[in-house]
């Protein structure tokens, strides 16, 4: 399933310049069968890997799954980070070098604000154990957003297979009453095949009702009815379930497939073998939302 979020939390002023700072963490996932995961952190923070997937891994089950942390200083929170002296001896330095190579020296406001920056304090990122709350603060906000919008998604999704749904169950409904049909065209075209060749056969004949009733046992589909219909009702049950169900959802898909298919091989009809066909159309477009539930 598909969605994004974002999240951020301040980081601690324990050290000096840190008030400013935010941790800041986007998630972001598309389809997938099962869950993959991909953590991008600062260098520094690369410890925190382990316990953001665990964080990850309890909300998600499905998708590929990018999980990005960053440390993110306003532009302005530098101001206060200034180190003056450090400032100065710059300037002082790059004016003896100008002296020393006979360069015109002539500073303005956009050369201050360059020493000024090049020279700022401390804004290295923050020790993993240190940071640890904030990025797990961000990161959980961020997974909430992702997990809201891809609960939306469901919901859509939940919709349109009940749809899909719907329709298989017409179709079985449509399948049951025609497969009696069978036996009796084919004992009707039995005959007439006999008489064309010039066989006078009377239909009671033990070798015409053995034939016939082997044939009826061929184009059984009794079983295979019921047996769908059973699937189609556990479908139903599964999809209003709570948790993750997209596993379950993609077994059974199998198993209702299973049970068209054979039908659709034993039933010597050709009014079932269209209905058949339909239905494999829709449990495949079935199968492939699937893919896509939690």
């Amino acid at each position: 399933m598909t969605g994004f979020g974002a999240g951020k939390a301040p980081l601690a002023a324990a050290r000096a310049g840190a008030g400013a700072r935010e941790a800041q963490a986007e998630a972001s996932s598309v389809n997938r069968k099962g869950l993959e995961l991909a953590v991008s952190l600062p260098r520094e923070w690369s410890a925190l890997e382990a316990p953001l997937t665990e964080l990850a891994r309890a909300r998600l089950h499905r998708g590929h799954v990018r999980l990005a942390v960053t440390m993110h200083e306003p532009a302005s929170a530098g101001a206060s980070n200034w180190d003056e002296a450090r400032v100065a001896q710059a300037f002082e330095q790059l004016r003896a070098l100008a002296e020393r190579f006979d360069v015109a020296f002539s500073p303005d406001a956009g050369l201050l604000l360059r020493l000024a920056q090049g020279t700022g304090g401390d804004a290295a990122p923050m020790p993993a154990e240190e940071a640890w709350p904030a990025v797990q603060a961000a990161t959980t906000a961020a997974l909430e957003q992702l997990v809201t919008a891809r609960r939306r998604e469901g919901e859509a999704l939940l919709r349109d297979l009940a749809g899909r749904l719907a329709i298989l169950s017409r179709l079985r409904e449509e399948i049951a009453p025609l497969a009696p049909e069978s036996v009796t065209r084919y004992r009707e075209g039995l005959h007439a095949r006999l008489r064309q060749i010039g066989l006078e056969v009377d239909l009671n004949d033990e070798r015409v009702l053995r034939e016939i009733a082997l044939f009826a046992d061929r184009c059984d589909i009794a079983e295979e009815l019921t047996r769908l219909e059973s699937h189609l009702a556990q479908f139903a049950k599964t999809l209003g379930a709570d948790g993750p169900v997209g596993r379950q959802l993609d077994f059974m898909c199998q198993e209702i497939h299973r049970e068209i298919n054979t039908i659709g091989s034993k039933a010597q009809h050709l009014e079932i073998t269209r209905r058949v066909l339909e239905a494999k159309n829709e449990i495949e477009r079935i199968r492939e939302q699937v893919q896509n539930v939690e």
